[in-house]
């Protein structure tokens, strides 16, 4: 959801925007149905599970590719601080404060606790600082698979700073970081487009005949495994959910328009839409007694088309504009110094060494002046 972290700008590529724009549409519709408690419903749980099954996972992915220059610039640092870290602390604030004003929680800044939707700005500020290393593995696809499973045999794996997803998610991360434009123009390139489609219908399919074995929650990938299950089994489980995503990624990759399109502009602002739409959601999310009508069945249908309608307002230039302070706030500038000032106050202080080392020098080869002789009185 955030730029491509490069130190050099280049073209934007509406293929990735698209995908982000129908990912970021993906977001809104799962948030908009979980918020609404319509989960009991058929065809709300089986889009809500569907979309689980890989649509982090695509994000995820994405946000690897993006990864592949990043080197810990001072300029990609710059883009951290003001695309990530700031709107991460901004919007923890703005749901610790709807929590007390909703629900009458006492007051509180949970800086490692991230609340509901900010796990991933968490998750990617980690995966992004990252990058080098995992960059220069042996094989760290190999390594992110066996983190992902081996992790949450540990049973204190929970949400806090975001390291069960951390470490659940972080083999999509390394799939996208460890891939090439090469790669990407494969896939852009292949010519059975329809498979993509294919597996989108068969995600539905098996969301709805699957309901009740394969709940949503299988895909979080976010905490421990359950104590209660072999360990093996819970393994496999894990398996097959990050299997699940890398084919529900691909499939999603095929569908995607290749050419700028309207998904190209929600691509550009998926993380104003990401950061925004919790926030019109709380009051629904945290509500005692929301009205009865939110539990009819033609409600639950209509709340689909009512999430994408919702993404598109939120994706609109005058939000973008308007929002742009606490979304994309320039704090990096005031934080991370210009290596311009660096080169110059070094060489500030080379001259200044050379210049002592000169002096020393030319004191050292000078000859002294000979001295007068003293008149000794006789």
């Amino acid at each position: 959801m955030t730029e491509s972290p490069s130190s050099t700008p280049r073209a934007r590529d509406p293929f990735l925007d698209n995908a982000r724009g129908l990912l970021i549409t993906m977001v809104v519709v799962g948030h908009t149905v979980e918020s609404f408690r319509v989960l009991d419903q058929v065809i709300p749980d089986m889009v809500y599970t569907a979309i689980y099954s890989f649509h982090m996972a695509a994000f995820v992915a994405i946000s690897g590719y993006l990864s592949r220059s990043y080197r810990n610039e001072p300029r990609q640092l710059k883009r951290v601080l003001s695309s990530i870290v700031a709107p991460y602390l901004i919007f923890q604030m703005v749901h610790e404060v709807a929590k007390h004003f909703l629900e009458g929680r006492n007051l509180e800044l949970q800086l490692f606790l991230p609340a509901w939707t900010l796990w991933f700005l968490l998750a990617l500020l980690v995966w992004r600082l990252l990058s080098p290393l995992l960059r220069s593995l042996r094989h760290p696809l190999l390594i992110a698979v066996a983190v992902a499973v081996i992790a949450p045999l540990d049973p204190d794996l929970d949400s806090t700073f975001s390291l069960g997803r951390i470490a659940g998610m972080l083999p999509f991360f390394v799939i996208g970081l460890i891939s090439t434009p090469e790669t990407l123009a494969r896939i852009k390139a292949f010519r059975h487009r329809w498979l993509g489609g294919a597996i989108m219908v068969a995600a539905l399919l098996c969301a709805l005949l699957l309901r009740e074995q394969v709940p949503a929650s299988t895909f979080f990938l976010r905490e421990a495994y359950d104590e209660d299950a072999p360990a093996l089994f819970e393994m496999i489980v894990q398996l097959g959910a990050l299997v699940t995503g890398v084919i529900g990624t691909f499939g999603l990759l095929l569908i995607t328009p290749r050419g700028s399109s309207a998904l190209s502009v929600l691509g550009t602002r998926s993380l104003t839409i990401y950061l925004l739409h919790p926030v019109l959601l709380l009051p629904i999310r945290y509500a005692d007694h929301p009205p009865a009508w939110i539990h009819t069945w033609w409600f639950g249908v209509l709340l689909l088309p009512a999430a994408v309608v919702l993404t598109l307002l939120l994706g609109s230039a005058p939000v973008s504009r308007a929002t742009r302070w606490v979304t994309d706030p320039p704090i990096g500038d005031l934080l991370i110094k210009d290596p311009a000032e660096d080169a110059g106050h070094g060489s500030g202080e080379h001259a200044a060494a050379e210049s002592e080392t000169t002096s020393a020098r030319a004191n050292r080869t000078t000859p002294h002046a000979p001295r007068a002789p003293r008149h000794t009185r006789r």
